[in-house]
Order: C-alpha cells, then sequence, then structure tokens
C-alpha cells in the first residue's frame, strides 16, 4: 500500500542528500532510504517508477545545487537525469520475496554503475558512498571500491525497514551480511610501504566564484611562488594546484617551465605541476614532473574531461540557447593512465574531476605508481559543496588504493590524505599556504585496484534482474 504522498517522497530524498559532505548526516541515507522502502511498495512498474523517480528528484535537487554556480539551465536539466538513471534499478526490486534483501543493495550499486559513466562519460559528484567516510563501514572499499560501501548503505538501509515492518529475522540477515563484508575488509590485501618521504602541497590561495576565462592566469603562478616564499619548507615532493600555469604550447619550451625547473633545483625536490596549455582555439589540462637539475620528466594529459566545463557536449545546439562565452575555449583530452614518472619513481596523477572515478586512479596503481596527486581548483564555486566532495573523493581514493594522496587545491581544501582515509593536514578555504607531512611511498594492490569495479558491477546486476524476473513471474502467477 502507498502511504507516502510525492511530497513525502520528495523530502525523504532531499534529506538523504544531508548525508552528504558537507553535511554529514550520513546515518539520513540509510533511515530515510527504509522508511522509503517501507511506505512506497506498489506491484506496478511504472508506479515503483513514478515513486522512486520523485524519491531520487529530492536528492539531486538539493546534492546537485553546485551546479548553479556553473549553470542553472545545467543544474535544471541534470536532476532529472539523475534521477531517472537511479530510479529505474529501485523500481525494478520485487515487493516482497526472498529476493528482496539482494535486490535493494544491488539496485542501489546498478545505479550509481550507471551514472558513473553516462552520460557524457558520468558525473559520479554526489555519490552516496561520500556519506559515511568517517564510520567503519568504509573499510569495505578495499575489498570492492565505493561501490561496497553503496550496498552496504543499502543493507542497512533493509535493516530499517525491516524494523519498521518487524520482520526481525530481515534485520539479522543484514546485520550479518554486513558483519560479513567488514570482517572480509580487515582480511583484505593491503599495500605496504618502501619509502618515506617529505611531501607538500601549495595551495596559491584567493577568491572562491571565480572563473579562468575572467581571471589574471599570472597571478595565480605568482600566488603560488608568494606561498612557498612565505613557508620555507624542506621536502622531496611538492604538489601545485590545477592550472596553477597557464601558457602558450608547447609548454615545453615556455618561460613558465623554464621558471618551475629553476625552483626544482634550488629546492631540491620535484614538483608536480599543472598546466593549461593553451593550443589555438583549444587547450590541454596538463600535469608535468619536474626534477631538480633536470627539468621536465614527463606529462599526464587529463582523460576525463568536465561536461559543460572543459567542453560543452552538442555545443551548436545548446548555444542557441545558453550563453557559452565563458567557455570559449574546449580542451582537448589526452590518453593513457594516470601516471608520470620522476626521480621517486612512478607518480598517480588524476587532474580535478578525475578524483571521483576510481578507475582513473586505478589505472595509476596498475601502472606501478606508488602515492597519488591530485591537483585540482574549486575556485569556480562560492562555497564548500564541491572542495568538500572533492576531499572525500580523494579520501576514497586512498582507502581503496591503499596509497597517500597529495590533493592540492586552488581556493578549495587542499590536504594530505593517508591510506587509511585519515586527513593528516587540510587548508582552510581560500587560504594561501604550503601543507608538508611525512609521507610513504607504497606498492602492491588492494582487491579493488585488482580487479576494478566490474565483478561487483555485473554481480548487482544479476541480482537485481533475476530478483526482478522472478518477482514479475510471481505477480504473473497469482
Amino acid at each position: 500500500m502507498n502511504r507516502l504522498a510525492p511530497v513525502g517522497r520528495f523530502v525523504l530524498g532531499a534529506l538523504i542528500s544531508l548525508s552528504l559532505p558537507p553535511y554529514g548526516l550520513w546515518a539520513l541515507a540509510p533511515i530515510c532510504l527504509g522508511i522509503y522502502l517501507q511506505f512506497s511498495r506498489h506491484e506496478s512498474f511504472r508506479r515503483q517508477l513514478i515513486n522512486t523517480f520523485t524519491l531520487w528528484m529530492g536528492y539531486f535537487t538539493v546534492s546537485l545545487t553546485w551546479m548553479t554556480d556553473l549553470t542553472i539551465p545545467g543544474w535544471v536539466a541534470a536532476t532529472p537525469v539523475q534521477a531517472l538513471i537511479m530510479a529505474v534499478p529501485l523500481a525494478l526490486v520485487p515487493c516482497n520475496g526472498r529476493g528482496r534483501s539482494a535486490a535493494i543493495p544491488s539496485a542501489l550499486v546498478v545505479g550509481e554503475a550507471i551514472r558513473w559513466v553516462v552520460p557524457f562519460g558520468g558525473v559520479p559528484m554526489s555519490s552516496l558512498a561520500m556519506g559515511p567516510i568517517d564510520t567503519y563501514l568504509v573499510d569495505v572499499v578495499r575489498v570492492a571500491g565505493p561501490l561496497l560501501l553503496i550496498a552496504v548503505i543499502g543493507l542497512v538501509a533493509i535493516m530499517v525497514e525491516g524494523a519498521l515492518s518487524t520482520q526481525f529475522r530481515t534485520v539479522l540477515g543484514s546485520l550479518v551480511a554486513v558483519g560479513i563484508l567488514l570482517g572480509v575488509a580487515q582480511v583484505a590485501p593491503v599495500g605496504r610501504s618502501e619509502d618515506l618521504i617529505m611531501a607538500s602541497v601549495v595551495q596559491a590561495g584567493g577568491e572562491l566564484g571565480t572563473r579562468a576565462a575572467t581571471s589574471d592566469q599570472v597571478a595565480v603562478l605568482d600566488r603560488h611562488l608568494a606561498a612557498i616564499e612565505a613557508n620555507p619548507i624542506d621536502t622531496d615532493l611538492m604538489v601545485w594546484s590545477e592550472s596553477s600555469v597557464t601558457t602558450f604550447a608547447p609548454l615545453e619550451q615556455s618561460r613558465e617551465l623554464s621558471i618551475l625547473s629553476e625552483l626544482a633545483t634550488d629546492l631540491n625536490t620535484v614538483i608536480v605541476a599543472n598546466f593549461s596549455e593553451i593550443d589555438g582555439d583549444n587547450f590541454r589540462n596538463a600535469s608535468v614532473s619536474i626534477d631538480p637539475s633536470v627539468g621536465l620528466i614527463d606529462r599526464y594529459d587529463k582523460v576525463h574531461l568536465v561536461p559543460f566545463g572543459e567542453y560543452i557536449p552538442l555545443r551548436g545546439l545548446i548555444e542557441n540557447f545558453v550563453d557559452l562565452s565563458l567557455i570559449s575555449r574546449e580542451a582537448l583530452p589526452g590518453s593513457g593512465p594516470g601516471i608520470i614518472e620522476s626521480r621517486l619513481g612512478p607518480i598517480g596523477n588524476v587532474i580535478s574531476f578525475e578524483v571521483y572515478f576510481p578507475e582513473r586512479v586505478r589505472s595509476g596503481i596498475r601502472s606501478g605508481a606508488r602515492i597519488i596527486t591530485n591537483p585540482t581548483l574549486a575556485s569556480s564555486y562560492t562555497n564548500s559543496l564541491v572542495p568538500e566532495q572533492s576531499l572525500a573523493s580523494a579520501r576514497l581514493r586512498a582507502i581503496e588504493s591503499d596509497r597517500w594522496v597529495l590533493q592540492a587545491s586552488t581556493t578549495g581544501y587542499s590536504a594530505i590524505v593517508a591510506p587509511d582515509g585519515q586527513v593528516v593536514a587540510r587548508s582552510n578555504l581560500k587560504q594561501q599556504t604550503v601543507l608538508t607531512s611525512e609521507v610513504q611511498l607504497r606498492i602492491g594492490d588492494t582487491w579493488a585496484t585488482r580487479f576494478g569495479k566490474l565483478p561487483i558491477s555485473i554481480l548487482a546486476t544479476l541480482l537485481l534482474g533475476g530478483s526482478a524476473l522472478v518477482g514479475s513471474r510471481r505477480r504473473y502467477s497469482e
């Protein structure tokens, strides 16, 4: 029986969004999902789809509000698309039967897995996995990545639903399943330390809500240099933020690269800096590694570009309705694994938006990366929503890969994150500073980096499909 009005389902979805950073009320996700599951059952797939769509509309209306800093029409368009992607799998969950308990977490996993690849290569921001980042549940990401953590949220939601309906065998079964997964996480393989180094991240500082197209890019380079001058350090590895340097192609012959090469030699440190390399009507978002007394060693061009940020899908159509002057140049994508060589060995590198994608980090780990660097920006946003989610994603990547992550932001949160996800050092928003800590260069794979997201995605799809098929046959036979 459907006892929740549409406004109730919308409000439950909005409350689930408060489980995400910066709010951090992670328990709202399983609690509100459990309430929804108990009071919004319906035999008809069409009715279930309407119910679940309303729930996720509430969730994404709130959780995607950061998009309004970039484009209000984009926020209006993206919200129902994201809601529909999450709604369809959950609408396939049978209303009753033994398969329901397996179908619920599977539906959440399938929805998120799809959302990470479509549309336009995926938009995994505002993922449910960011909520429990400070709980004991997060250990399971070493086993099968953040999708398994999302499945655990689904299992806890089943406990809530079971408690509301006084089905205590269901509660006990889900509790045992969560306990087993947590136990497996404690014995799952992790990496091991090879070397200890001193590492630093440089935050240039500045105001929020600024755009590259309307900002003084020379000033960004100067602010990085000023931050280093004001914070003398002895370090082996220094990471600068995204778009810390702007130059015309080829960057290898630029005056700015010469400045950084001299700095690397003076400080006797490896510098990982990020160039916005302008090439005619396009640009490349490139990270480079610079060794002291040698200069440029390697570069990595960003592979996973930001739709409507670094390029405009269907530009010829959209420009008839929206002013695209702030994105006058479109980025050219790179290729290959996220890694750059240096005298410290292979360094995993994911640029800004790429930190939300486990497979981009995994590509660097599988290529030998012993540490992860994440130059990012966040200056386009007027509040802490995106910086908080970016930091949460860096923490998830640290745990699943069992590597230190160095996140350098221009005006957002810069941070040094340990392999257990703990933040060893973090800047304030807009602050000009240099953070330094002793870190480990680590080797070895977790199961998450060895196998990736494909096995759990396939398993969840099979479980959901099987449960939906059995449920439909049961309804037909009745």
